[in-house]
């Protein structure tokens, strides 16, 4: 069989169902526009266990293959998985990147073996030369934006440049979207990277700083274009932007959104997708724009109903703000799944208070559903790359290590608040998944998209 380079996206038990990687597409139609044999493994999508992904490798002999890993939880069941695909293709090479490796590349490299390089930053320009170097055996250290062990110590090269201009990257290959559709009707698009805000517990933000672009965002004509694509070689009409913040910043912003809302009218495009934003993107004229093109449901980082702990998360933002933002997307009818934050290191017993008597505004803006379920034992986890961690670090409070980061409560009325309110979360999600009802995990989705969404 044989390829050059192996994609995998593993299994990560804290997901249920599969969700499509667009990262890994994008590497892939990037190193198979350059005439590389790229091959994409989801073991979710295939049905597999970990074990049969390995043998799967190993039959097709790579000279390198890429492991993406996604989340800080769940790190520690990937490289489990890496090491015994380590072992079983010891002939391989093996890279892992994303925003927790670009941040933890010196503690990866340094206690798992099984790992030869880190991708610091985006991959798509930094896994084609990796494949060109190997085969060509030149010197690692002339690739930008990676992480090696040269004579047992960790080295890192010159830092990649970001790509400013989106739209030259070909579109992300779609190998994985016939299995995806069997399981949920839409499909995955990104339309930029980065984030313009800076909230402290977020590892977005310090990720695109890093590699030198905060936020680029893709041309709307070439978005339509390849909603276009999808419609006409998968029939399907719905979609999910996984930007995590489509809007962008300031009046640029807006006017590239209002941009794409005209483009997607004028081709005649039936279309409903999702989008992710900041409450202050939340403007009357773009969103009537974006409702009239299809937007159907919005994922708003509200993050939080006490003042002093949207200033703990620097949101930038007022609690009045929230509710006007909110209210707004109530009388437009679009679906709204609220991002929340019930618990950080310094919660104090009045920012629950707060932030109950919030949610009841809040379920009183909304018409019965109109509003995805809200966790109510959410809890901020430190992050690597975010602010948040280097200040629980600065002040001694971070326990743990790179695999798993924790803190205690400052304040121990409100630890036992979470302790018990944790305990009762899930007692009533154990007594559901019995019952097997899944009204809680399809309500944070619009009604005409939850089927073949139970389990997601």
């Amino acid at each position: 069989m044989g390829c050059d380079a192996l994609l995998i996206h593993p299994r990560y038990s804290q997901l249920k169902g599969i969700n499509e990687n667009i990262g890994l597409g994008y590497i892939a139609a990037y190193s198979r526009a350059k005439g590389k044999k790229v091959e994409i493994l989801d073991i979710a999508a295939r049905g597999w266990s970990n074990g049969e992904a390995v043998e799967y490798s190993a039959s097709l002999s790579p000279e390198v293959i890429g492991v993406s890993i996604l989340f800080q939880e769940g790190a520690d069941e990937v490289l489990k998985f890496i090491k015994a695909l380590k072992r079983r293709c010891s002939g391989s090479r093996i890279i892992i990147g994303g925003i927790y490796p670009s941040f933890e590349y010196r503690s990866l490299l340094e206690n798992h073996q099984e790992v030869d390089f880190v991708c610091i930053g985006e991959g798509e320009i930094t896994f084609y030369e990796l494949l060109e170097c190997l085969d060509r055996g030149d010197d690692i250290s002339e690739i930008k934006g990676i992480a090696y062990r040269e004579e047992g110590e960790v080295r890192t090269t010159s830092p990649r440049e970001p790509l400013m201009d989106l739209d030259v990257l070909p579109f992300p290959s779609r190998d994985v979207l016939p299995s995806m559709l069997k399981q949920r009707p839409y499909a995955s698009m990104v339309s930029s990277r980065g984030c313009y805000g800076r909230c402290s517990f977020c590892s977005v933000n310090g990720f695109f700083t890093a590699v030198g672009a905060k936020y680029r965002a893709r041309n709307p004509e070439r978005i339509a274009d390849e909603i276009e694509l999808l419609i006409k070689e998968f029939g399907i009409n719905k979609f999910t932007f996984d930007d995590a913040n489509f809007i962008g910043p300031g009046r640029k912003g807006r006017e590239r959104a209002k941009e794409f809302a005209r483009v997607v009218t004028e081709r005649g495009l039936n279309i409903e997708y999702s989008i992710e934003c900041r409450a202050d993107d939340v403007d009357r004229e773009v969103f009537e724009c974006l409702k009239e093109s299809g937007l159907a449901r919005v994922y708003l980082g509200v993050e939080s109903g006490s003042q002093p702990q949207l200033d703990r998360y620097r949101k930038d933002i007022s609690v009045e703000d929230n509710l006007e933002a909110l209210k707004l997307l109530s009388e437009l009818g679009i679906f709204v799944q609220m991002g929340f934050i019930m618990f950080d290191p310094y919660t104090t017993v009045d920012d629950i208070v707060s932030n109950q008597e919030f949610l009841a505004k809040v379920k009183e803006i909304f018409p019965a559903g109109g509003l995805g379920y809200i966790y109510p034992t959410s809890k901020l986890i430190p992050l690597s790359g975010s602010e948040y961690m280097d200040r629980l670090k600065e002040a001694g409070e971070l326990k743990g290590d790179y695999l798993n980061y924790y803190y205690d409560f400052s304040d121990k009325k409100v630890s036992m608040l979470y302790r018990v309110s944790s305990a009762s979360a899930s007692l009533v999600w154990g007594t559901k998944r019995l019952l097997k009802d899944n009204s809680l995990i399809n309500a944070g989705f619009p009604e005409h998209w939850a089927k073949d969404r139970r389990g997601q």
